[in-house]
């Protein structure tokens, strides 16, 4: 297996991000886990900001990394304001997602998918608080193809900033 390769230039931020550990082995003591919902650091209405995951402790010994991610919002109602991910990608082996706006005052869940190369397939919920310091503002519009595709920031791109794509119009991403 070939371990993620780093991403030049663009590095997520340690602040917003949550380390997933190693699923408990409780269950098999007969014991009951408490349920603990993911929160990742809360954000303004106005902010748009990257949000990351370590899915390695989850991995470990399993020699196995992620290959795709994906993320939505299910508690967005329809407006221009909501919490929406900008894109989302698999970046020096962590699950990272860009998001904007956010209605000042709620909590959001960010719906997040792990895939990794061995076919493992994860779905979880993460709470994002959206701090009322600020009204709420529509998110950014981030580099994207003609047909809508966001472009994270791990693109391979040729010198005049065309973004590569595969045949079926996906964007080539450096893992």
């Amino acid at each position: 297996m070939t371990a993620p390769l780093l991403s030049p230039g663009w590095r997520p931020s340690p602040a917003r991000m949550i380390k997933l550990a190693a699923v408990s082995d409780l269950r098999l003591r007969g014991l009951v886990a408490c349920q603990a919902q993911l929160s990742w650091a809360p954000k303004s209405g106005a902010d748009n900001l990257d949000f990351s995951l370590d899915a390695s402790g989850w991995l470990k010994g399993t020699e196995d990394y992620l290959a795709c991610v994906s993320a939505c919002v299910p508690t967005a109602t329809g407006l221009e304001t909501d919490l929406r991910v900008l894109w989302a990608t698999v970046m020096s082996g962590l699950a990272c997602f860009f998001l904007g706006g956010g209605i000042p005052g709620t909590v959001q869940t960010v719906q997040l998918t792990l895939v990794t190369q061995q076919g493992r397939r994860l779905t979880l919920p993460v709470s994002v608080a959206i701090r009322t310091d600020s009204a709420a503002a529509p998110s950014v519009c981030v580099p994207h193809l003609a047909d809508g595709t966001p472009l994270p920031p791990n693109t391979l791109s040729l010198q005049n900033d065309v973004a590569l794509t595969t045949n079926d119009g996906k964007p080539y991403l450096i893992a």
